[in-house]
């Protein structure tokens, strides 16, 4: 099991977090808690596709866009989140739609999000 561990640090002057190799993370005024949230979708998704389409399968490049829209009420959870994925370079288009379904339901962070937001995926390609 693998445990990771962040350590947030509050000041008047300074709002930030940190990983145990002491890289640190500024909250700033454009960045915070929901880009972060959308940040670790991004990459968990992306890195869960790639495991499952890019064993053997080439690809260009993978551009994801996410978008999240909180709720009014509180607690302001996401009502929508949308997954725009722009994939360049792939062959096997089908076989990539059928990853990307695959990573929904394997994503950590994307299934526990969805516990509470509507989840919206599009794929573009480009050749």
């Amino acid at each position: 099991m693998a445990k990771r561990i962040i350590d947030g640090h509050f000041t008047p002057e300074r709002r930030y977090f940190e990983n145990t190799l002491g890289r640190e993370f500024d909250y700033t005024a454009a960045t915070g808690p929901y880009e972060y949230l959308l940040g670790a979708l991004s990459g968990c998704f992306t890195s869960t596709i790639l495991d499952m389409f890019f064993k053997d399968e080439k690809y260009t490049a993978l551009d994801v866009h996410i978008e999240g829209e909180k709720r009014e009420s509180v607690p302001s959870t996401l009502k929508h989140t949308l997954i725009s994925i722009r994939a360049k370079g792939i062959k096997d288009k089908e076989k990539f739609k059928e990853a990307v379904t695959r990573a929904a339901e394997s994503c950590s962070i994307y299934q526990t999000i969805s516990k509470v937001s509507e989840m919206e995926i599009r794929i573009a390609f480009e050749d």
